[in-house]
Formats: C-alpha cells, structure tokens, sequence
C-alpha cells in the first residue's frame, strides 16, 4: 500500500493487484466491495452492449458498474435495468466533453450534461443534478490529456469530488507522480477512485474498493473518501481488429457528428 489519506486514513492507491479465484471472480478484503466507475458501450465508443457490461461486471464479482459513455446518458439507463436482473447495481453516469475537450465523468446522474461548457460549469451542472464530478484520466501521456498545470488551474476556481487515480492505460511513474500530487491536494479533489475506461468488454481491470455493498454505500465511500483505488487480476482478452476498427469509427466519426447535432438542436441521447 501506499500512504495513507491525510484526513480519512484510507489508502488512496492499492499497490498489490486485487487477486481472483478460480472462477475469474475478485478475492475482496471483508467488508468491502468493488465497482467499475468508467465504462462504455457500443452507443458511444465501446463494443458492447449496457446489458453485456452489467453481465460481465457481475461475473466479475463487483457489485456495482457505471455506464460513462461519452456526452450521452441512454445506455447508463438501459443499464440500470439490466443490472436489476442481474443481482448488482449500475450508476447512470456520462463522460463529459468539457470546452477545451478535457473529460470529466458525472455520477449518480438524472439526465444527460451539456458539453463544451467550462470545467467549472460542468462541475456545477453535475452538482445541481444531485451528481458527483470526478476527473477522468489524469496525467495521460497523450495529447489534449489532463496535466497537472491545467488541473492546478481548474482548482482556483471549483473543487472535485474525485480523481481517478489509476486507468489501464496510466504508466507506472505517471501514476506515482499523480499520487503525490493527489496527496498534496486531497482536500479539493475528493475522493481517490480507479476506473478503467473499458470500452471492449474489459470491465473491472481498474477498481474502487469502498465499504460495503451498494451504490448508496459507495456514494457515501466517495463523499467521506474511504475509496481506494486498485488494480486488478481481472483476465480480459486482446480486442480484435473488428473490435478495434469498430470503436475508432465511432470514437473519430460518429461522436464528432453526435457532438454537432447535440450542440444544433440540444438533445442528448
């Protein structure tokens, strides 16, 4: 483990893997559950279904999954009722484009949240919704990724109610440097949450561990910040190139034409 929270004494990052049992199913600490807090289907960029996430989600041993997709709230919904028939719980939740197309994910959500607004104002919109603002994927070595100047400045303005701290795709030294910096800032970022950003199926590679079993309880994990963020042995296989091709050609296509409509007429899917 690494250090603990400065305020609640929970770790903010879980340094050994979450282990399985022979049935591909998380090994838990008693007590606690695990949730999926980022995940996307085949409506935005992903490859499955709201109802194939839940499915997987369950045979994985978490007990609660959020539907993130990008700019759009539809299969979040479908997927609350799919997760009803499978014996767990799903967040309705939105990946948001924010105005300089950096993303923050909204939990807990009742309708969808406008895009291209300011990090602050997505902040608000969440939260006059009753929802919960979480940056999504910090310190990415990618282009237009979150870095740690930008974050700097969004926080003289709004605070967070968490940060994913880990990502399948967050190398190991970034991710160090972005614990170090969640633990100088904890108070304003919230909560310290893994999500992994699976859009093929590959739900629970990245984890929140929290107390107890439900949304409700998990919410109030996040609230108090006694989450903590994890990886997992969670097996997944390689996507295709089908796969691959598929969630490039909504990510580069149809998203933008989504995106320009969404902003045209106001609707979201």
């Amino acid at each position: 483990m690494y250090s603990q929270h400065p305020e609640s004494g929970t770790e903010p990052f879980r340094a050994d893997p979450l282990p399985v049992d022979s049935a591909g199913r998380l090994t838990l600490p008693e007590g606690f559950s695990a949730a999926e807090l980022h995940s996307h289907t085949d409506h935005s960029d992903g490859t499955c279904t709201a109802a194939e996430n839940v499915a997987l989600a369950r045979g994985r041993g978490l007990a609660v999954v959020a539907i993130t997709d990008h700019d759009m709230i539809d299969a979040a919904l479908d997927g609350m009722r799919a997760a009803a028939e499978h014996g767990l719980e799903a967040i309705v939740g939105q990946e948001i484009t924010t105005r300089r197309q950096h993303h923050i994910v909204g939990l807990f959500l009742e309708r969808a949240v406008p895009l291209f607004k300011t990090v602050p104002e997505t902040v608000a919109r969440i939260r006059d919704q009753g929802g919960l603002a979480i940056i999504a994927h910090p310190f990415l070595p990618f282009p237009g990724a979150t870095s740690e100047s930008t974050i700097r400045g969004w926080l003289e303005k709004t605070t967070f109610d968490g940060i994913e701290l880990d990502s399948q795709y967050l190398p190991q030294k970034r991710r160090a440097k972005l614990l170090a910096f969640y633990l100088a800032h904890a108070d304003v970022l919230g909560a310290a949450v893994g999500g992994t950003d699976a859009h093929f199926g590959d739900v629970g590679r990245i984890a929140t561990l929290f107390p107890g079993s439900t949304a409700a309880d998990l919410r109030a994990a996040i609230e108090n910040r006694a989450t903590t963020a994890t990886r997992t042995l969670i097996s997944h296989r390689r996507p295709s190139i089908g796969e691959r091709l598929r969630n490039q050609r909504r990510s580069l296509l149809y998203l933008p034409y989504y995106r320009v409509r969404a902003l045209l007429t106001g609707r979201y899917l």
